[in-house]
C-alpha cells in the first residue's frame, strides 16, 4: 500500500471511529436486544449457547474487560473490527491485482457504506465472521492471481476462526470447490485437512449441546427450514423478496448498489484472464446474492443473512471506479458521499424524534432502524420509582428480548429471569436459573415492554394479570410507564406488575 493511501485511510477511519464513539456515548442509542443478550452470555462464558457459537460472547467479554459493562465496552471490539475491515478490503483488492487507485476506492467505499459503518457499531455475530471471511477471500484470491497452490491448512484456520462466530463461514468451502472447475490447478487432496481443521470450530458448540439436547443444531435446522413462522397456504406467500432486495440496496447504499450491478456485468462480459482473483470475487458475490434472492421467494429472509456476500463486492466497485470514465468516478464519489450522509441522518433520527426535527419536521418513529435501541436509559429510574430494590427483589419477563434489556439496563445490572408464560420457543435463558430459584415470599417485578399502539391496548394488562395469577400468591398491576416519546407522543412503554 502506498504510504499516502495508508495515511489517508488511517485518518479517515480514525475520524469515523471517533464519531461512532461519540454516538455510543451521547446519542441515546442504546444496545439492541440481541446485543444485550450477547452481553449476558459474556457474563456466563461457556463453550456454546442456544442460538450461536461462542465467539460473540468471548468478543464482548474482551471489550467489557477493558471498558466495563457499558455500551462502549460491549461495542469496543466492533469498533476495532470496523477499523480493520477496510484495510482487509484494500488487501483483498490488491491480491486481485487491482491498481492502488482501485484498492483505495474499494476500501473507502466499504468504510463509509452502511455495511462498513454499522459493522463498526453493532456487537453482532456478523462482524467477527466477516473479518475472517474477508481474510480468507484475500488469501484465496491472491493464490488465484499468482496461479500458485493453496495452503489449505492456513485457509482452514481462517475458516475455523470465522465459524466461531457464525457457521455461515463454512459456505467458503463451496466457493473453493466450485472454483476448481475453472482453475483445476488449485485442486488438491490437502483440502481435506483444511476442511477437518475448520470443522474443529464446531467442537465447543458440540460439547455444550451434548448436555443441552442439541438445542443449537435443532434451532439452526429449524431456521434453515423456514423458521418458526406459521405455514402459509402457498409456499411463495411466505417470502419477502421486495423487502429483502431493498435491504440489500440499503446495506451497500443505493448508488453503490447500482454501480455494483454495473461492475459485475462488465466484469463477466470482459472475463479478463489476467484478473482471476476479481472474477472469483464477482462470482462469490453473485452466487450468494442470487441464492439469497431465491430463498426470499420461499421464506422470510433477514437482510443481514447474506452480509458475507459484500466484502468481495467492493473490489468490483473499486475496479469499476478506477477503470471507468469520469462519469463513473463521479457517480462512485456521489455514492460514497450519499452513503455517509444517509448513515449520519439515520444516527440523528432518535434525537429528532424525541426533541423535534429541524423546521418542525416530524420523523415517523417506525422508519428509524434504531427504534429497538431507544428508551432503555429510562428503565432503571422507572423501576426504582416503582419500588424495585435490586438487593432484595428480582426482575422477570416472558420475552428474551425484554429479559436482556432488563439485565443490562436495570439497577445494578442484576440478571433478570425468563418466565415462559405463553409457550414461546426456548432461548438461552431457558437453560439458566429461573424464577423458581427464588425463595417463596420474595417480591418480583414482571415487565412488559411494547411499542405503541400495542402498549396502549387496555386489554394487555388484564391479559398478563390473568396469566400471572396462577403462579403467585398475589399479583398487583402498578401501571404503564413511558420509555420513549416520538413527536410528542408515547412510542414505547412498559407495563409493571
Amino acid at each position: 500500500m502506498p504510504k499516502r493511501h495508508f495515511i489517508l485511510l488511517f485518518l479517515l477511519l480514525l475520524i469515523k471511529t471517533a464519531c461512532l464513539i461519540a454516538v455510543i456515548l451521547h446519542s441515546g442509542i442504546g444496545l439492541g436486544p440481541d446485543e444485550a443478550q450477547y452481553w449476558t452470555w459474556s457474563r456466563h462464558l461457556d463453550w456454546g449457547y442456544y442460538s450461536k457459537p461462542p465467539g460473540i460472547a468471548w468478543e464482548i467479554r474482551a471489550g467489557t474487560a477493558l471498558f466495563g459493562d457499558t455500551e462502549l465496552g460491549v461495542r469496543a471490539i466492533p469498533l476495532l473490527i470496523g477499523f480493520i475491515l477496510p484495510f482487509l478490503i484494500y488487501a483483498l483488492a490488491k491480491r486481485c491485482r487491482l491498481s492502488p487507485a482501485a484498492c483505495l476506492w474499494a476500501a473507502v467505499a466499504f468504510a463509509l457504506s452502511p455495511l462498513g459503518i454499522f459493522s463498526s457499531f453493532l456487537a453482532i455475530t456478523d462482524g467477527g465472521m466477516v473479518v475472517f471471511w474477508t481474510a480468507a477471500c484475500a488469501y484465496y484470491a491472491g493464490r488465484l492471481s499468482d496461479r500458485q497452490p493453496v495452503n489449505y491448512l492456513l485457509l482452514g484456520a481462517l475458516i475455523f476462526c470465522g465459524a466461531l462466530f457464525k457457521w455461515t463461514q463454512y459456505a467458503f468451502w463451496i466457493a473453493v470447490l466450485g472454483s476448481w472447475y475453472f482453475y483445476p490447478y488449485l485442486a488438491s487432496k490437502r483440502v481435506i485437512g483444511g476442511i477437518l481443521l475448520s470443522l474443529a470450530a464446531l467442537l465447543p458448540s458440540a460439547y455444550w449441546n451434548l448436555s443441552h439436547d442439541w438445542a443449537t443444531f435443532r434451532h439452526v435446522s429449524s431456521t434453515l427450514a423456514g423458521g418458526h413462522a406459521k405455514p402459509a397456504a402457498h409456499a411463495f406467500t411466505q417470502g419477502n423478496l421486495p423487502e429483502f432486495l431493498g435491504a440489500q440496496a440499503v446495506l451497500v447504499s443505493p448508488i453503490l448498489f447500482v454501480l455494483l450491478a454495473v461492475g459485475l456485468w462488465r466484469l463477466f462480459k470482459k472475463r479478463e484472464p489476467g484478473l482471476p482473483g476479481l472474477l472469483f470475487c464477482g462470482a462469490v458475490t453473485s452466487v450468494i446474492f442470487a441464492a439469497g434472492l431465491a430463498a426470499s421467494v420461499m421464506m422470510k429472509m433477514q437482510g443481514n443473512w447474506i452480509i458475507f456476500a459484500y466484502p468481495t463486492a467492493f473490489p468490483v466497485i473499486g475496479w469499476l471506479a478506477a477503470e471507468g470514465n469520469s462519469a463513473i468516478k463521479r457517480w462512485t464519489s456521489a455514492g460514497i458521499l450519499l452513503a455517509a450522509v444517509l448513515c449520519g441522518f439515520v444516527f440523528t433520527l432518535p434525537y429528532f424524534q424525541s426533541q423535534g426535527g429541524p423546521f418542525g419536521l416530524q420523523v415517523p418513529y417506525k422508519i428509524s432502524p434504531f427504534r429497538h435501541n431507544v428508551g432503555w436509559h429510562a428503565v432503571a429510574s422507572t423501576l426504582r420509582r416503582a419500588g424495585y430494590r435490586p438487593d432484595e427483589d428480582y426482575l422477570f419477563a416472558d420475552k428474551y428480548q425484554t429479559v436482556s434489556i432488563l439485565s443490562f439496563y436495570g439497577p445494578l445490572q442484576k440478571q433478570a429471569y425468563f418466565f415462559n408464560l405463553q409457550g414461546a420457543r426456548k432461548n438461552q435463558y431457558s437453560y439458566w436459573q429461573g424464577v423458581d430459584h427464588e425463595p417463596a415470599g420474595k417480591k418480583g417485578y414482571f415487565v412488559v415492554i411494547e411499542n405503541s399502539p400495542q402498549i396502549d391496548d387496555p386489554q394487555l394488562a388484564a391479559h398478563y394479570q390473568t396469566l400471572l395469577e396462577p403462579y403467585f400468591a398475589s399479583v398487583r398491576f402498578l401501571g404503564k410507564e413511558p420509555l420513549f416519546e416520538a413527536n410528542g407522543k408515547e412510542a414505547k412503554g412498559m407495563l409493571l406488575f
